[in-house]
């Protein structure tokens, strides 16, 4: 497929001349229809129209899979909104993944702190209100001499006990995570880009910054990110400071973290443990099916 990216690349510089380039297509098109009608090449299909169907159906829908599959990203875009991770900046505690915190932290910033102040837990309404309504059902029973409504009363109760447990454990869980949230140092910026266009048709604006958590971890954060979208776009690290070409993006060492999650928008990308960030010093959005640099950042040592 780099036939494809170095096809791409020759003609990215037509690009501001692609109306033109349009309509001398439907030009083109409609006299060589005009001339299979004059040659009466319909009649010849029309009359092998079975042979034709059979080998013309399959082309068909392949060209519309491969047209679409390809060319729809070119006409779409995607808009990925992420917030700045509440973990990141957070110590994770003994016995509690980062996941975790993100999740009960998560639950924390939707509450209300003067309603919590003024109501009594949760597990503790929750328990009072099925027991309540076990008990009632129980005693209810026990007058009926009702032994199925007995039992569902005994279940109820159960229910209510199992319910309370995990309600209890989730508060306790978000308590941990305030207070965490209340010691959490602040992340630091370690390199930070602009994104730039890469030719006149792959085009890019945005701030690319790494960022350094109390922990030691990194995560690369895009904002305001608006690239042009293409097939299968992924974000790569590249020790090269301003690759043009993919020979360049890999010369000097590069890692790639995934696809990109949308061409547009604000964006988490975090950076596994094992990947040394002094090392790279650039972000590239990178088309892996055409090999084609469609944006890149260049980093620079955060002040």
């Amino acid at each position: 497929m780099s036939t494809f990216g170095d096809l791409e690349r020759a003609l990215a510089s037509l690009y501001e001349y692609r109306w033109f380039i349009g309509a001398g297509v439907m030009v083109v098109m409609a006299a060589f229809l005009a001339f299979g009608y004059w040659k009466k090449w319909h009649l010849f299909l029309w009359k092998h129209r079975v042979r034709a169907g059979l080998i013309s159906a399959p082309l068909l829908v392949l060209a519309l899979w491969l047209g679409w599959s390809l060319g729809s990203p070119l006409f779409t875009n995607v808009t990925v909104e992420e917030e700045f991770p509440f973990a990141f900046t957070a110590e994770v505690p003994e016995g509690m993944e980062r996941e975790d915190i993100e999740e009960a932290m998560s639950g924390i910033a939707e509450l209300d702190d003067t309603v919590m102040e003024a109501m009594p837990s949760g597990s503790t309404m929750a328990l009072e209100s099925a027991v309540m309504e076990a008990m009632a059902m129980m005693d209810e029973a026990a007058e009926s001499n009702d032994t199925a409504m007995m039992d569902e009363g005994m279940e109820m109760m159960q229910e209510a006990v199992d319910n309370a447990v995990e309600v209890a454990e989730m508060e306790e869980a978000m308590d941990s995570a305030g207070e965490v949230a209340e010691e959490a140092a602040p992340a630091v910026q370690v390199k930070t880009g602009e994104f730039k266009d890469a030719d006149a048709f792959h085009q890019g604006s945005g701030q690319a910054i790494i960022y350094r958590g109390p922990d030691g971890s990194h995560l690369l954060r895009l904002e305001n990110l608006d690239v042009t979208n293409g097939p299968r776009l992924h974000v790569y690290l590249s020790g090269h400071a301003d690759p043009g070409d993919p020979g360049a993006v890999r010369a000097q060492g590069y890692y790639d973290l995934g696809r990109l999650k949308g061409n547009r928008g604000n964006q988490n990308y975090p950076l596994p443990s094992d990947v040394d960030v002094s090392a790279y010093n650039s972000v590239v959005i990178y088309c892996q099916p055409f090999h084609v640099v469609f944006s890149v950042a260049s980093l620079a040592d955060a002040g």
